[in-house]
């Protein structure tokens, strides 16, 4: 179930006997805004609960009605609402939010999962933390997000470790799997080996078993869903493996070419650009890093068309979802454990791929240089457009 706030808030109002105007004065918002509150169509600001709380006289707790261990639902909202934070309160008031949520629902498993999740994917956008000297070569700034990414995903690893030490087996391997990535991005490749083995093992997935006894109990509508859902993870899967050999491949300029080939076929089979294009953008900007470290000027242009017209054409809100083809998954989609929203805020996702594109070294050269002068054109036009909306919802 969704969190059920807004009837409580609506419940409390009327046993105060207080009009929506009154209590709207007292949040400073608009009547309109608490009246979206109580028919569930949104939920007030994550840092306006406690004034809220405060008002009818009871706990956060009270007020959210949650037990110490939260539904997915729950989950996926109070990761919204986080996520949102963002946009309008300080780092520190966000860090505050998360470490208090952290704390009151310690014991919820796949809460802390997330959690971790959560300083995973924003450590950059948290509080600065003390910088122990810069290191040669390197500037303050540098030094500084050096520090705030192993400060916030040793957190991250608390909350995996913890999980493994108490959680059950298939939580405890999904944290094993994040720990090892949290380790990688401190630069700890000994002790992700240490974790995760040197050898890759066989892979013998279930889904194939599962979706045929559906079959056999003649119940077809879930083992197509079993079977989609799995085709489109793997999908997933295996074009971030591509994205990452095409890192690898600098020295093999054969097999590079053959992999970026390989891999836009794959994209374009499936219609990546429309069913999941960050998979797509992570491949191609991993492909422009790699053809302009080579100077293959061609395959960069080709690579920055594609790239430019897929961010142009990447909604506002990005979600998980399905298409014509993947036409079973929405409810699979809606049972993850963030349902369908990406973990970092859309606005945030694409300023970043934006500034792969206009902020790496490598293409400064191309930069003035037609035809692709006005494809960075394009990406500062894009670029100003996402500012745009990001200041708008902040004031809203």
């Amino acid at each position: 179930m969704d969190l059920p706030i807004g009837e409580e808030i609506a419940r409390r109002r009327k046993h105060r006997g207080v009009t929506q105007q009154e209590l709207a004065a007292f949040m400073n918002v608009s009547k309109a805004s608490v009246s979206k509150w109580e028919t569930g169509q949104t939920y007030p600001d994550i840092t306006s609960l406690p004034l809220l709380a405060a008002y009818f006289d009871c706990s956060v707790d009270e007020l959210l009605i949650l037990d110490s261990q939260l539904s997915p639902k729950e989950i996926q909202r109070i990761y919204q609402l986080l996520k949102d934070a963002f946009q309008t309160k300080t780092p520190t008031e966000v860090l505050a939010l998360a470490q208090s949520f952290t704390k009151r629902y310690y014991s919820c498993y796949p809460f802390l999962l997330q959690m971790g999740s959560f300083y995973l994917n924003h450590w950059d956008l948290l509080p600065d933390v003390p910088v122990e000297g810069v290191p040669k070569g390197q500037t303050y700034e540098d030094a500084l997000m050096e520090a705030k990414k192993n400060t916030y995903l040793k957190e991250a690893e608390t909350l995996y470790q913890r999980i493994m030490d108490q959680g059950d087996s298939e939580l405890a391997q999904q944290a094993k799997q994040i720990d090892a990535y949290c380790l990688l991005m401190r630069n700890k490749p000994e002790e992700v080996l240490a974790i995760l083995g040197t050898k890759t093992l066989s892979f013998l997935p279930s889904e194939p078993l599962i979706a045929a006894a559906f079959q056999q109990k003649n119940q077809l509508q879930q083992a197509e869903i079993v079977t989609q859902s799995a085709i489109y993870q793997y999908l997933i899967i295996f074009m971030s493996l591509l994205t990452n050999y095409l890192a690898m491949l600098t020295q093999d300029e054969e097999q590079l070419e053959k992999n970026y080939a390989r891999g836009l076929a794959l994209s374009e089979s499936f219609q990546l650009a429309e069913l999941h294009p960050l998979s797509l953008l992570n491949f191609l900007a991993a492909g422009m890093v790699s053809f302009a470290a080579l100077g293959k000027e061609s395959l960069l242009l080709q690579a920055l068309t594609l790239y430019v017209k897929t961010l142009e054409a990447t909604p506002e809100e990005i979600v998980l979802k399905g298409d014509d083809y993947f036409n079973s998954i929405d409810e699979w989609i809606s049972e993850l454990e963030l349902g369908s929203q990406i973990p970092r805020n859309s606005g945030s996702v694409k300023k970043q791929f934006l500034a792969i594109a206009q902020l790496t070294p490598l293409f400064e050269p191309y930069q003035e240089k037609p035809p692709f002068k006005e494809l960075f054109q394009r990406l500062s036009n894009l670029a100003e457009q996402v500012s745009n909306s990001q200041r708008s919802d902040s004031h809203e």
